[in-house]
């Protein structure tokens, strides 16, 4: 996938000459000149209103000198079109940078370069540095539960002392990653508070999500309490429309505790739990899921917009994580 020319490689190998920075075609950084640049890779790959794009971007990207601008839009022309997750990703990656917990980023005909790792595509990108962030971050403060901890939804499969659950909207996904399987909250992107990744994985390859909660894999502390140290407790299927795709509690997707990058591995030992794994299947984006993301996606304050919502739909706003206005709030009250 090219979506940096040569040609546009030449000109910011010009205008790192012209500011005496060193360097080759590849890599592009600390510079004051991003703008001009980020400009650049959205007009050269055909992208409309991209003056408009870059100011979104400017507006949110949090390095110095706003060096990350083209990481930003190199990552708009891979096909991510919603520029809040970008610059949550991007911002996240800084991060990590300043804390020298990863490589600089070289941008490349070829695609994002990090280490011995290339990226051409969004999700990719930002599940391995989700998984670097989750890697470094603090843990929830000690793993255990109560062990009288009731979950109320009912699942869809369960058996063996493993529960499966369905994440077949945003709402839900956030619920389950926020605890509401296990007692203890998770650091799945899907499952953010108002993310709109899930809507991402849902548009790039039709993710169906599963979560697994295996019981098997729990543990009692002499206090009483369960200990969930092991990451297998809980795991992410996606159903996706290439293939598997898995994702434990340590939340580095591709790679789970055990069983590493084998999907099938993992698949067996569910099979040999009696878990009937052909029945969670993808279920390709509808014409009504796209709707209510449309509606929905973004925080709306208006209040006159909140009122004219049927039920299911203010439900399904608030449901997504999004904060409502003291104005919602009283009109659901009943105080106005």
């Amino acid at each position: 996938m090219i979506f940096i020319t040569m040609e546009l490689l030449e000109e910011i190998y010009r205008m790192k000459n012209i500011m005496g920075l060193s360097g080759n075609h590849d890599i592009i950084l600390e510079s004051k000149q991003t703008e001009q640049i980020s400009l650049n890779i959205l007009t050269k790959n055909g992208v409309g209103s991209p003056e408009s794009i870059i100011n979104n971007f400017i507006s949110g990207d949090t390095s110095k000198n706003q060096k990350n601008l083209p990481i930003m839009a190199s990552l708009y022309v891979m096909g991510e079109n919603d520029v809040k997750n970008i610059i949550d990703v991007v911002n996240d990656y800084d991060k990590l940078i300043v804390k020298n917990r990863i490589s600089p980023i070289q941008i490349t005909k070829n695609g994002l370069i990090i280490g011995d790792k290339t990226f051409t595509d969004f999700i990719r990108f930002s599940e391995y540095i989700h998984g670097e962030i989750n890697k470094y971050s603090e843990k929830p403060k000690g793993s255990s539960v109560s062990d009288d901890f009731v979950n109320e939804d009912k699942p869809l499969w369960s058996g063996n002392n493993i529960d499966i659950y369905e994440g077949n909207n945003v709402g839900k996904c956030i619920k389950y990653t926020l605890g509401g399987l296990t007692g203890r909250g998770y650091s799945f992107c899907i499952g953010q508070p108002a993310n709109t990744m899930y809507k991402s994985y849902r548009d790039s390859k039709a993710s169906s999500f599963y979560y697994i909660v295996d019981r098997n894999k729990f543990k009692k502390n002499e206090d009483g309490s369960v200990n969930l140290d092991d990451p297998l407790h809980i795991v992410v299927f996606d159903m996706t429309n290439n293939g598997i795709e898995l994702t434990d509690a340590d939340n580095t997707t591709g790679s789970i505790a055990e069983y590493g990058e084998d999907v099938n591995g993992y698949v067996d030992y569910l099979e040999s739990m009696g878990v009937p794994v052909d029945k969670l299947v993808n279920r390709p984006k509808t014409e009504q899921e796209q709707k209510e993301d449309e509606l929905l996606g973004n925080k709306n304050e208006d209040l006159e917009w909140f009122k004219k919502l049927p039920i299911e739909y203010k439900s399904a706003y608030i449901g997504r994580g999004h904060t409502l206005t003291d104005e919602q709030f009283d009109y659901l009250m009943g105080k106005i």
